[in-house]
């Protein structure tokens, strides 16, 4: 399967780089990430490399993850005057999302996005990010994944597994869409709910009292109609994209967890770059993480319209029902300190309490 899809790979470039008048020489660079080429120049007169990149992930290019890399692709073209371009893979056309994070950190991809908890097949302490009920809202979420030694630490945690971190962004936080209404914790006893296949995320609903069932997006739909869950749990981006609204009564602001993202760079191919060029990829990570962050704000008030002229009821839950269910799953933050160490929970608790202040 990867020999296959590096082939494809090393296909597409050498057509797109034919329909530019650019040849590859073997042995100039990894074809199937970035093939580094002598041309443009510098200020100073001086050659510089010529880049032609791959991205891919299992999203649709209308979301906040695939406006997110479109803009950097954008960015990154137009700042090296084309010296740098950038060939995006959209909709698992590469691959599932776990496949996608495994070719970029063999380097077969150059840049990934995608959910934090799919990262976490292959990092496991990034599952820290995840604590439930953690962060009261997105921007505490945001200020504490934005602190120096959150970042550095979750940075270094990445760069230990081929890949280098360029930011942290989110599509707002989770919430749960039910036919049952929920305003209270035992509203929750037994609610066949529909989680993401990660067995953290099903623990958490397991400490609340529901009955989680893992299951494929593509699948909820479906499975909301014919009574097989009551519920589910997501954005409020992927609720509306995937129409989850025109089966469910009620959309619950539980914010149990943030739908966190994240955005990654070949670590090898990073390394290679000449500090100038590794610069500006920095610089463009922060740059899109903003742009990532201003889009969601902007298209979640809009969805949330657009479902509520549909006659799904909001319910905002009180926050002493919140920390209700903050304690009930006090078993999760002890399993993350059993298997991560004390260290990572607390240097996120302190961050937390540093951003609500």
């Amino acid at each position: 399967m990867k020999k296959r899809r590096t082939f494809l790979l090393v296909l597409i470039l050498l057509v797109t780089l034919a329909s530019c008048g650019e040849t590859v020489s073997p042995g100039t660079a990894d074809v199937s990430s970035g093939s580094g080429q002598t041309g443009g120049g510098s200020e100073g007169g001086a050659a510089q490399e010529s880049y032609h990149f791959i991205y891919a992930a299992d999203c649709a290019e209308d979301t906040v993850q695939g406006l997110m890399i479109k803009h950097f692709a954008e960015q990154l073209e137009e700042r090296t005057g084309g010296r740098m371009t950038l060939q995006l893979h959209f909709s698992g056309s590469m691959g599932s999302d776990i496949e996608c994070c495994e070719s970029c950190q063999n380097g077969d991809i150059t840049f990934y996005n995608s959910a934090v908890s799919t990262t976490s097949n292959f990092i496991d302490k990034v599952t820290a990010i995840d604590l439930p009920f953690l962060y009261s809202d997105v921007e505490v979420f945001r200020k504490t994944m934005d602190d120096e030694n959150v970042y550095s630490y979750f940075a270094g945690c990445y760069e230990e597994n081929g890949l280098h971190l360029l930011g942290f962004y989110d599509q707002g936080m989770r919430q749960t869409t039910s036919n049952v209404e929920i305003q209270t914790v035992d509203d929750l006893k037994g609610l066949k709910i529909r989680v993401m296949d990660n067995a953290f995320h099903v623990s958490i609903w397991k400490a609340l009292g529901a009955n989680p069932t893992p299951m494929a997006m593509s699948e909820v739909y479906i499975g909301l109609q014919q009574g097989t869950i009551d519920a589910q749990e997501n954005g409020v981006e992927v609720v509306y994209a995937n129409k989850v609204y025109e089966q469910q009564k009620y959309m619950v602001m539980t914010n149990h967890l943030p739908s966190s993202m994240v955005f990654l760079m070949n670590k090898a191919i990073y390394d290679s770059l000449s500090a100038d060029d590794q610069n500006l990829m920095d610089e463009l990570g922060v740059e899109a993480v903003q742009y990532a962050r201003a889009v969601c704000d902007e298209r979640q008030e809009g969805r949330k319209e657009l479902m509520a002229e549909t006659g799904i009821q909001f319910i905002d839950l009180d926050r002493s029902v919140l920390d209700e269910m903050k304690n009930m799953c006090q078993s999760v933050y002890d399993t993350v300190r059993a298997d991560y160490g004390d260290e990572i929970v607390d240097m996120l608790l302190q961050a937390v309490k540093e951003a609500e202040e």
